[in-house]
C-alpha cells in the first residue's frame, strides 16, 4: 500500500525546533505515526510531501528517508516563494495550486500510483482533495483536523485578539474556511482529534451533518520510548539551574509562547490568588519563551511587571523535545490553559506521571477523569484555573504521586503510538 501524507507548512524533521513558528504537536503527529505505521505494517511505504524553503538547514537534499525509514520519504517541493518562510495562512491559492502540480509532475516522474491521500490541517487538505480529483483513479481521501477554521476564529474573538475584521486579516479566515468546507465535500473520511472537534464539525461545517458516518475520532498519541523518565538527579539539577528551592512548587506551562496557549489566562490567576497560592511557595515556569521576544512575550511581560511577579513567574528558550523529560522531571504540576484539539504535551506530562491541569473543552476530556487521572477546568474562567490549582497544591505529595500514576496507566492502555496507528490501519484497511 502506498499513501501519500501531506501538510505543506509542516516540516516532520525538526523535532528538535518544537515551540517556533508553525512547529508544535503536528509536527510530532506528523513524524512518529507514520514510523508506527511502517513499523506494524512493513508493506505501507509513505511519501509525505511538504513546501521547500531554501533555507531551511534540512532543504538539501530535497527528497530523503525520513529518520532513516526506507519506507517514509520526506519530499520537499516548491510552494510558492522558496527564498523565505511563508506563513501557512498565506498557502492558499497560486502557492498551493503550484504545489499540487509539483506533486502531480513528481508522481508522473516515478510513476507512483498512491493508494490513499491524507490530508493534515487545511493546507493539507485542499491539496490531497484537488490531487484526488485531477488524478484518474481518484483515489480515498483522508483529512485529519489538528485544527478548525471556524473554532479558532471564534475562540480569537473570545480572546479579545481583535475585530472579526482584524482576525480574519491576519488568519486569511475567509479563504481558509471556504477551503476547508470544499475539502470536507470532497473527503471520503473525516478524523478529528477528539470527541469535542467532532462537535465543532457537525455544529459549524455545512458538508458535515449531524452523524456523518465519515467522521471517525483518531487521537494522538505517544512512543513511551521516546519519553524515558530522566535518570536520578535530574530534576535536582534542573531546579537547581532554574533557580527554584526544593521547598518551592514548580508548575509549568510547556506550550509555546502564543495567545491561543493561554499564558496570560494563568498569570491573570495568579494575581487574582497570590495571598492564597504564595502559601505553597509556587513558581511558575513558562517554557519555549521566544527570542527575539513576539508582541504576546512582550504583553506576558507588561503584566508580569505591572502586578510585581518577577519573583513568581520564571521564563525559558524553547528546549529540544528529547530534553522535554527532564522539565517534567523538576516540575511539581503542569498547567495547560488553553482549548487544545488534542494536545501532545498532555499525553507527555501524564506519561512522566505529572499532576496536570487541562481544560474541559479539548480533548482532554477524553482523556483526563477530573480528580482521578488529572484535572479539568474552563481554561477562560479564571476562578476554576485557580481553585485547581489550589487543589493541587493543597493535596499531599502521595496523592499526588497516585494521580500521576493513573495518568500514565491511562496513556499506556490507550494512547501509545502503536496503538493509534492501528487504529489508522484499521481505516486504510477499509479502503476508507
Amino acid at each position: 500500500m502506498r499513501v501519500l501524507w501531506t501538510s505543506p507548512h509542516c516540516r516532520p524533521d525538526w523535532l528538535e525546533r518544537l515551540g517556533e513558528e508553525s512547529q508544535g504537536g503536528q509536527t510530532v503527529v506528523m513524524n512518529k505515526l507514520p514510523h508506527a505505521l511502517t513499523r506494524i505494517d512493513p508493506e505501507i511505504h509513505i511519501d509525505i510531501f511538504t513546501r521547500l524553503q531554501e533555507d531551511d538547514p534540512y532543504a538539501d537534499p530535497r527528497v530523503k528517508f525520513l529518520d532513516d525509514d526506507p519506507r517514509i520519504r520526506l519530499i520537499r517541493l516548491r510552494c510558492g516563494p522558496a527564498d523565505r518562510y511563508l506563513p501557512k495562512e498565506l498557502l492558499y491559492g497560486a502557492p498551493i495550486a503550484q504545489f499540487i502540480g509539483e506533486i502531480l509532475s513528481f508522481s508522473a516522474q516515478e510513476g507512483l500510483r498512491y493508494d490513499i491521500l491524507h490530508g493534515h490541517y487545511a493546507d493539507g487538505w485542499e491539496v490531497s482533495t484537488t490531487a484526488k480529483a485531477r488524478w484518474s483513479h481518484h483515489p480515498p481521501t483522508l483529512l485529519t483536523t489538528h485544527s478548525l477554521g471556524r473554532r479558532k476564529r471564534e475562540d480569537g474573538l473570545q480572546r479579545g485578539e481583535g475585530s472579526p475584521s482584524q482576525l480574519d486579516g491576519r488568519y486569511n479566515f475567509s479563504v481558509r474556511i471556504a477551503s476547508e468546507e470544499r475539502s470536507l465535500v470532497m473527503a471520503d473520511g473525516i478524523l478529528p482529534l477528539s470527541t469535542a472537534e467532532a462537535e465543532v464539525l457537525f455544529d459549524h461545517y455545512q458538508a458535515v451533518g449531524p452523524g456523518d458516518p465519515r467522521v471517525r475520532v483518531i487521537a494522538n498519541g505517544i512512543d513511551p520510548a521516546d519519553f524515558p523518565p530522566p535518570p536520578p538527579g535530574t530534576a535536582q539539577r534542573v531546579r537547581r539551574n532554574l533557580g527554584v528551592q526544593d521547598d518551592e512548587f514548580l508548575l509549568m506551562i510547556p506550550s509555546r509562547v502564543d495567545p491561543r496557549k493561554g499564558q496570560e489566562n494563568m498569570l491573570r490567576a495568579l494575581i487574582v490568588a497570590r495571598s492564597r497560592l504564595a502559601q505553597h511557595n509556587l513558581r511558575l515556569l513558562l517554557l519555549a519563551w521566544p527570542s527575539p521576544e513576539t508582541e504576546y512575550a512582550r504583553r506576558l511581560q507588561h503584566i508580569i511587571a505591572e502586578h510585581d511577579l518577577e519573583d513568581w513567574v520564571i521564563t525559558h528558550p524553547p528546549v529540544a523535545h528529547d530534553e522535554m523529560p527532564q522539565f517534567f522531571a523538576a516540575a511539581d504540576g503542569v498547567v495547560l490553559p488553553s482549548q487544545e484539539y488534542f494536545s501532545i504535551v498532555m499525553l507527555e506530562a501524564m506519561l512522566l506521571e505529572c499532576p496536570l491541569i487541562a481544560s474541559i473543552h479539548g480533548g482532554s476530556r477524553d482523556v483526563i477523569e477530573d480528580r482521578a487521572n488529572g484535572y479539568l477546568v474552563d481554561h477562560n474562567d479564571i476562578d476554576q484555573l485557580v481553585n485547581a490549582t489550589w487543589d493541587m497544591l493543597s493535596v499531599d505529595k502521595e496523592a499526588r504521586q497516585r494521580m500521576g500514576l493513573q495518568a500514565r496507566q491511562t496513556i499506556l492502555e490507550n494512547y501509545t503510538w502503536d496503538r493509534i496507528a492501528h487504529q489508522l490501519l484499521r481505516v486504510y484497511r477499509e479502503g476508507v
